[in-house]
């Protein structure tokens, strides 16, 4: 058996139902069967980095499978990331698979159905990453899952050597100190991907932020009517930081929330200027487009097109 890197105790099992129990609490809800049921040998060590929670497994042979329903139902961005130690395992995600010896490691994505086989006597670590740690290699991520990468040279090397190092020296660490390790240790696993797996040209990149705008934008025009549309909740709803969200909208030259105030008003004008909405208050327009307060709807209105809702609409007759 390979020499363990984490400190902390390890938990063995001897059964498949008891040991898919554990990991899916360890990590996210799995399936789990194993290859060999009367020789089921399986241990797991937990420990965390910072904020990187990293485990510490040993198993036997079997399949680890996260189904598109187990996967529908994640609440959180994240990805997985496993350096082999020992042993070999293969992992099955967006039409790729990647087989991992000793040295290597790959990332896969908790919120999309993969599958993992495990050779009997494999060891390996796992470290869980949320989501909000990864948008600076977002571009690359589609194209990254399921891949080998080398940990022998290169940003692989560095970023694993650090990893077993920092493991090692955790009881010296500062909280502060382990945190900036987890970092330094992401920050390199992310110029693996973006140098070596992203392989994207600037243009495929600028395409890729493109269709995210896009995306976010037909979002923010289809939910004008309600009040509580705002930067945050566009955010929220494609599981974005609010940062990543304004460099979207940067290249477009504007800010979510002025996409979202202009939308509401060349809707509103619109509206203004449509016979069949001649009969309609200013004020049900205004509701009718998301503005909660008439006083403020004028005020923005007058701002961008010079007159009055009402001064407006008469112009337009």
């Amino acid at each position: 058996m390979s020499l363990s890197l984490l400190h902390s105790a390890p938990r063995h099992f001897l059964d498949c139902a008891s040991w898919q129990e554990s990991i899916s609490s360890t990590f996210v809800p799995l399936e789990v069967s194993a290859v060999f049921p009367t020789r089921f040998r399986n241990s797991v060590a937990v420990g965390c980095l910072g904020w990187m929670q990293v485990s510490e497994l040993h198993s036997s042979a079997q399949r680890v499978r996260r189904s598109k329903l187990l996967a529908a139902r994640a609440e959180d961005a994240g990805y997985k990331v496993t350096l082999q130690l020992a042993g070999r395992s293969e992992i099955r995600q967006s039409n790729r698979t990647a087989l991992l010896m000793p040295g290597e490691w790959s990332i896969y994505d908790t919120t999309r159905p993969y599958e993992v086989d495990v050779d009997d006597g494999a060891h390996f670590l796992v470290m869980q990453v949320p989501g909000k740690q990864t948008e600076a290699w977002q571009p690359f991520m589609q194209n990254a899952v399921a891949r080998n990468f080398s940990g022998q040279h290169g940003c692989g090397r560095m970023a694993m050597d650090l990893l077993r190092v920092a493991l090692g020296e955790q009881a010296h660490l500062s909280e502060s100190a382990a945190r900036d390790a987890a970092n330094a240790v992401l920050q390199m696993m992310g110029l693996d991907i973006s140098e070596r797996a992203g392989g994207l040209a600037e243009q495929d990149q600028a395409g890729f932020k493109q269709a995210q705008l896009r995306r976010v934008q037909q979002h923010i025009l289809e939910n004008l009517h309600d009040p509580a549309l705002s930067p945050a909740s566009a955010a929220a709803a494609f599981r974005m930081s609010r940062r990543y969200l304004y460099n979207l909208f940067a290249l477009a030259a504007t800010t979510p929330a002025d996409f979202i105030l202009s939308a509401r008003l060349e809707r509103s004008r619109d509206a203004l200027c449509d016979a069949t909405q001649s009969v309609r208050q200013i004020g049900d327009i205004a509701y009718r487009f998301g503005f909660s307060d008439a006083a403020r709807f004028s005020h923005a209105f007058r701002k961008r097109y010079g007159a009055s809702p009402s001064e407006y609409r008469r112009q337009a007759r």
